[in-house]
């Protein structure tokens, strides 16, 4: 089982210790990950697609040209970047007309997009294979009582996602559960994070990120999952930020799906890069006897 895998621009540039906890993860299932020589950005589905939608389309059918997979499909971290390039797909398949228009575009630098690479999300590909994700636990995470976060993109558009349920979704759950630890319901699972009004509101986003966090506290779990680096940073950037404007103590440890799983599959803390963590998850070590701190 082979994957070409799509990185992106946020993981690589700011998070790359996110990247080196999903390569050993998939490494340990037995799951290749092929690097891909020239992809650029996705690009953003809340940026260009808005300005400009036939560059959007060409931008992003010049990255699925450039698989070479067998078996033409692309993986990828970040649940941006899967919107994008499963929504040029559902686009230039969907309209003639729109494929023809990207080619000819294309041709200008010497490339040619069919429409049939296909894209998954890295979660996706850990739900599908769920039975190698248990038999790979070797360090349970009991006492882990995680507030799974799915967060936009991963979701919706639903008829361009297409595969888990946008309004009641479990994939994420089921992972985490498979992993040892409990998911932890709570009142505001499904709302937005805050991170895409940033830049706009940077009070209407603190506020969105403060809302999900006390439901989180308050249905008592003790770390949050996210699948998106977009959300990652807004949950382990902005609880400091909150501290400082609110004076609140939020200290909630967020981890990547990807970390979690590693960490379940005996890797230790700093060989994932947990220290380069803003919120520091030593506290939960200790208070579920998962690794003593030092």
């Amino acid at each position: 089982m082979a994957y070409d895998v799509f990185l992106g621009c946020v993981i690589p540039a700011r998070l790359p210790y996110l990247e080196a906890s999903a390569r050993k993860v998939f490494t340990r299932l037995g799951i290749q990950l092929n690097d891909v020589e020239g992809f650029s950005c996705c690009p953003d589905p809340t940026g260009i697609e808005q300005i400009d939608h036939k560059t959007w389309l060409a931008l992003g059918s010049r990255n699925l040209s450039l698989s070479k997979n067998q078996n033409g499909e692309i993986i990828s971290f970040c649940s941006g970047c899967v919107e994008t390039l499963k929504g040029v797909n559902y686009y230039v398949n969907k309209d003639s007309e729109a494929l023809k228009e990207v080619n000819t575009i294309l041709s200008k630098v010497g490339k040619k997009y069919d429409g049939k690479t296909k894209v998954k999300h890295f979660a996706e590909v850990l739900y599908e294979n769920l039975d190698k994700v248990r038999d790979n636990v070797t360090r349970p995470l009991y006492g882990f009582k995680v507030a799974v976060h799915y967060g936009c993109h991963y979701l919706r558009p639903s008829e361009i996602i297409d595969w888990d349920d946008p309004f009641e979704p479990n994939t994420i759950d089921e992972i985490v559960k498979a992993l040892g630890a409990e998911s932890v319901d709570y009142e505001m699972k499904m709302e937005c994070c805050g991170n895409p009004v940033e830049k706009t509101d940077k009070d209407l986003s603190l506020l969105l990120i403060e809302n999900k966090l006390k439901s989180i506290q308050n249905a008592g779990a003790n770390c949050v999952v996210v699948v998106c680096p977009a959300c990652y940073q807004q949950f382990e950037f902005n609880q400091r930020e909150l501290n400082k404007k609110n004076n609140t103590n939020y200290d909630i440890p967020i981890f990547y799906l990807s970390e979690l799983s590693a960490l379940a599959f005996g890797f230790k803390p700093d060989d994932i890069g947990l220290k380069f963590h803003r919120v520091r998850p030593n506290a939960l070590f200790e208070n579920t006897g998962f690794i003593k701190e030092s």
